[in-house]
């Protein structure tokens, strides 16, 4: 009897372990999935303010550039465009990590947790894929691209003027 009791007793602490480790693991690729995302929009940003001191350039000096420098500049503009592209797809990558991870964790939640998170519908309305899930990355990408555009016209226009 005390064998029994024992193992019943072993079975709950081993049931609250691994729900406080699932709740955990959900929570934590909440938060970061969230944070990656923070991220994303800092590194296009950041980016875009970059492409802005780059244009910006040859009105600040107010002289002739050289072809080294507006080389230099495009070559600055270039690395912001691959390192922005980069940046932004290794985020991207992280984020779907993540919500493969919480589909995971989702398969081991309960019938009634599933059913509230497919908010009363059933499975087959509401399939549980996080690669299907809405994505920014190609509008990322696409202000990269357009600011390293505009940046090149605007030091070409600058080049052809002074």
């Amino acid at each position: 009897m005390a064998d029994q009791e024992s193992d019943e007793t072993q079975d709950k602490d081993y049931e609250k372990k691994r729900n406080d480790e699932l709740r955990l693991l959900y929570t934590s690729c909440v938060s970061e999935i969230a944070s990656f995302k923070q991220q994303q929009w800092h590194v296009t940003n950041y980016g875009l303010l970059l492409y802005a001191a780059i244009a910006s350039m040859p009105k600040l000096v107010g002289a002739k550039l050289t072809e080294l420098e507006l080389f230099l500049l495009y070559g600055g503009a270039f690395a912001i465009l691959a390192a922005g592209w980069f940046l932004v797809g290794m985020l991207f990558t992280s984020i779907q990590e993540r919500r493969g991870r919480q589909t995971e964790v989702r398969k081991l939640f309960t019938p009634e947790f599933m059913h509230a998170w497919r908010v009363g519908q059933p499975e087959s309305e509401v399939p549980d894929l996080p690669r299907e899930k809405p994505s920014l990355l190609w509008l990322f990408r696409a202000v990269f691209i357009v600011g390293f555009a505009a940046t090149s016209w605007l030091l070409a226009r600058f080049a052809c003027v002074a």
